[in-house]
C-alpha cells in the first residue's frame, strides 16, 4: 500500500482536490437550501470509482496475481465501467432543479460527471497497460472502441431500463432476457442501438483525445498509455 501511494502520489493529490471540490459544492447547496438535491451524486461517484480501483489493484498486483483472479476482476471491471460515463446522464435531474439554482446545479453535476469520466478513462488506460506487452496497439484500440460502445449499451440499460450493475447478481434473468430481446429484435428496438452507437462514438472520441493528451504530457507526466 505504501509503495502504491508513493507511485500514485501526484494522481492521488489531484484526485483529493477534485473530490474536495465536489464535496464543497454539494455541502454548500444542502446547507444553503436545506434541500438534499444531488446526494445521489455521491453514490454514483463511488460506483464510477470502482473500475479505477480494480484497475489500480490489478496494476499493483500484476506480478503476484493468478490468471483466474485476474480475469475475474477484469470481468468485474467491465461490468462496473459503464457507471463512470453514466454520471453524464445525471444532467437530466436538472429538470427538478429550482430556477434560481439551475446553473449552480448544472455546474455541480458537470464537475461530478467530469471526475467520473476521468475515473472511467483512467481505468481503461490502466487496463490497456496490462495487455500492452502482449497485444499490438492497433488491436488494443479496436478492443477499446468495442468496450466503449458496450459502455453505451450499459448506460442505456441503466438510465432508460433502470438496471444497475448489481442486477447481474440479484436479478440476472431479467437482465439477460431484456438484452436477448434487444438482440433478437434489432429493428424493433432501433432506438436502443442508436443510443448505444451514439454514446459509444461520443465516448470513443473523448477517450482517444484523453489518451492523446496524456501521451503529449498535457495532463500529468505519471500517465502513459
Amino acid at each position: 500500500m505504501k509503495d502504491f501511494i508513493i507511485t500514485k502520489y501526484d494522481t492521488l493529490k489531484y484526485l483529493f482536490g477534485a473530490l474536495l471540490l465536489c464535496f464543497c459544492l454539494l455541502v454548500f447547496r444542502i446547507k444553503t437550501t436545506h434541500d438534499f438535491f444531488g446526494l445521489f451524486l455521491i453514490w454514483n461517484l463511488f460506483l464510477a470509482f470502482v473500475p479505477l480501483g480494480i484497475a489500480w489493484y490489478l496494476q499493483h498486483k500484476r506480478l503476484h496475481i493468478n490468471s483466474v483472479l485476474k480475469y475475474a476482476l477484469l470481468v468485474l471491471w467491465l461490468l462496473f465501467l459503464p457507471n463512470a460515463p453514466y454520471v453524464i446522464t445525471d444532467l437530466i435531474h436538472l429538470a427538478y432543479s429550482p430556477l434560481n439554482w439551475f446553473i449552480y446545479d448544472g455546474i455541480t453535476i458537470a464537475v461530478f460527471a467530469l471526475l467520473s469520466l476521468y475515473f472511467g478513462f483512467q481505468s481503461l488506460i490502466e487496463v490497456r497497460k496490462l495487455f500492452k506487452p502482449e497485444i499490438a496497439e492497433a488491436r488494443l484500440n479496436i478492443f477499446t472502441a468495442g468496450i466503449l460502445i458496450l459502455c453505451g449499451f450499459g448506460i442505456y440499460l441503466g438510465r432508460v431500463v433502470r438496471f444497475n450493475s448489481w442486477d447481474l447478481i440479484t436479478n440476472p434473468l431479467d437482465v439477460f432476457s431484456t438484452i436477448g430481446h434487444y438482440l433478437i429484435n434489432p429493428i424493433e428496438n432501433k432506438s436502443v442501438w442508436l443510443f448505444t452507437l451514439g454514446f459509444g462514438i461520443f465516448l470513443n472520441f473523448f477517450f482517444f483525445l484523453f489518451k492523446m493528451w496524456q501521451q503529449n504530457g498535457l495532463l500529468t507526466k505519471s500517465y502513459t498509455s
